[in-house]
């Protein structure tokens, strides 16, 4: 093999190559789908080729049988026959991907179709320079910069009708794609066998760079389509809104983000639209916690566990950004600017409507309701102390606390006022900062009994929060009462995000299950012994029953903190028990002592 052979292969080879890698590269969205491609290119070189290939060989043997020439058999299957087959044999494998996820749209379709065109030229180049002689170099230039070409802009034609059909009703634009590209072969073939010499090279180069030019157009109208549609369907208004939001999108209610994520998905595919929808929920809390920082009201320990968060926040958008890829992200850019404070609240609030368990909905009422502005820093960070002392919050951070503290609203009530009765719903916990909270029974012919009273650091209602269940009891201000109340509403809008503190309050109730479960097997295990008359078991686990914290004068007695509730309970059920079995224990030996003294 010379060398002018091997660099006309080398030609025939590359420059197709290269110019579906220009293609390619118009896809500002990276719709198509690189494996679907390579598919596209590998059936235009082997089975579609192949299959024409031998289709052709026998139609002239078969014309050469009925007494036509080789020349004249030759002339009917480049003019007629041969486009026929070849454009539909290359349409095949479109018509099969139409159906699937990685064609969406005209975009897609013309790529493949080009890649299909130029996997078909790439065998039909080389094997027409195999038997070209000394003229392969000048065969392969001349081809690559027409044939090929033309070929790659036939099938693109069947590709753009083809992904046209996904946003269309139109049945027929298959069939039509496929008659435009038989027809623009049918043509080129024609010209160029009626043509030689110079004209023919100039009339064959200017259909096919002409074509493969008209396709990179039309991939770029599709581009920028694209755009326009999206715009449209978020139907931006020029009124009342900054610069990026009239380049991007407006207020739609709650359904927008359906609709946004709908279009980006036909945009996209689904395999990039989960990865886009983590991107904008990340892009929202960023933004909304960046707002609580701008607060300014907030103390230091808040504020460090903000800028963790953020700085968490930051990390994960950068790694869906990687996975998205540049051409993503510029176009997400383009309809999101991050310098655009209006947009960027507007898209929190649409995030938070689309996905109230990832987006901080708690942070957002904050900011609107001004609630935040109520207490300084210190009493915040006095509060979240107050609040780890109640069960349910005991393994909550302090950071947590401070911020749920925010939504606690001071409440003065007057002697005798009615702060739930029984029955009503749990909706709401009550923190005593002065005066008293009295709890009463109601009976069913609604007069009150008074139960208990609780004072100053005292909490009503703590599992209201959790629960939402009907009071048990009724509940007045006994004298001039200042109660700090936590609506149950703004609780649960408080742990969506948070599932920090939804498994720290688990935790709690996990405990409490525990407890439970404990007693009642302890409990079981010693009215067994005692029905069987076991008494000295039981009558034993009073020293061990005993609470290490009883031994102490009262003085030295620290508050008993919430994590010694269930142990002082579960011991004093167990005294009980030993106390009762030494009762029985001591029955029964008074018993047998007198049937003793009976005996004698």
């Amino acid at each position: 093999m010379s060398i002018e052979t091997l660099i006309a292969y080398v030609i025939a080879l590359a420059v197709p190559l290269f110019a579906i890698y220009l293609i390619h590269a118009l896809d500002l969205f990276q719709t198509s789908n690189t494996r679907t491609l390579r598919i596209c290119i590998l059936w235009g070189a082997t089975f579609a080729f192949g299959i024409a290939y031998v289709v052709n060989k026998g139609v002239i043997e078969q014309l050469m049988l009925t007494g036509a020439s080789q020349a004249q058999s030759l002339q009917v299957v480049a003019r007629v026959t041969a486009p026929i087959l070849e454009e539909i044999l290359k349409a095949a494998i479109l018509i099969y991907f139409i159906r699937k996820p990685s064609f969406r749209y005209f975009v897609d379709g013309a790529i493949y179709g080009f890649g299909v065109g130029i996997g078909f030229a790439l065998l039909e180049n080389v094997t027409y320079i195999a038997s070209s002689g000394n003229a392969a170099l000048a065969l392969a230039i001349s081809r690559v910069l027409s044939t090929t070409l033309m070929h790659a802009m036939a099938s693109a034609l069947v590709g753009i009708s083809l992904g046209q059909l996904r946003r269309s009703k139109a049945r027929l634009l298959p069939v039509l794609g496929i008659l435009l590209a038989i027809g623009v072969h049918i043509i080129y073939n024609n010209v160029v066998n009626a043509l030689t010499g110079t004209a023919l090279l100039l009339v064959a180069i200017t259909i096919g760079v002409g074509g493969a030019a008209f396709i990179g157009l039309q991939i770029n109208r599709g581009v920028n389509e694209e755009k326009k549609r999206f715009s449209k369907t978020l139907d931006v208004k020029k009124q009342n809104v900054s610069e990026g939001e009239v380049g991007a999108i407006q207020r739609l209610g709650g359904s927008a983000a359906e609709e946004m994520f709908a279009q980006l998905q036909e945009t996209f595919g689904e395999e990039q639209i989960t990865l886009i929808r983590r991107l904008l929920v990340t892009q929202a809390n960023i933004g909304i916690l960046q707002n609580n920082l701008n607060s300014g009201n907030v103390s230091e320990r808040l504020r460090r566990a903000w800028e963790d968060e953020i700085a968490q926040k930051r990390e994960e958008f950068q790694q869906h950004r990687k996975a998205l890829g540049r051409s993503v992200m510029g176009y997400m850019q383009a309809l999101f600017p991050s310098e655009d404070t209006t947009m960027q609240d507007w898209l929190s609030e649409e995030m938070a409507l689309y996905d109230p368990t990832m987006v901080h909905t708690f942070d957002m009422f904050m900011k609107t309701s001004g609630l935040a502005q109520s207490f300084t820093p210190q009493q915040l960070e006095a509060m979240a102390d107050s609040l780890n002392k109640i069960e349910i919050f005991r393994n909550v951070s302090l950071a947590d606390l401070e911020n749920l503290g925010r939504a606690i609203k001071v409440t003065p009530f007057n002697d005798g006022d009615m702060l739930f009765d029984q029955g009503d719903e749990g909706d709401a916990m009550y923190m005593v900062e002065a005066g008293a909270i009295a709890i009463y029974s109601v009976d069913s012919q609604g007069r009150e009994q008074f139960i208990r009273s609780f004072g100053p650091g005292s909490v009503v209602g703590d599992f209201a929060v959790l629960d939402g269940q009907p009071r048990s009891a009724r509940a007045r201000a006994s004298g001039s009462l200042k109660a700090l109340v936590l609506q149950r509403q703004l609780f649960k809008t408080f742990i969506q995000s948070r599932p920090q503190v939804i498994l720290a309050v688990m935790k709690v109730l996990a405990e409490k299950a525990r407890f439970t479960t404990r007693s009642v097997e302890d409990s079981i295990h010693h009215l067994s012994s005692i029905a069987q008359g076991d008494y000295a078991a039981v009558a034993q686990i009073d020293a061990a029953a005993q609470p290490a914290i009883s031994a102490q004068p009262d003085a030295a007695k620290p508050e008993v903190a919430a994590t010694d509730v269930s142990d002082t309970v579960h011991s004093s059920l167990n005294q009980a028990f030993a106390r009762f079995a030494r009762k029985l224990q001591g029955r029964d030996a008074g018993l047998r002592s007198r049937d003793r003294l009976a005996s004698h």
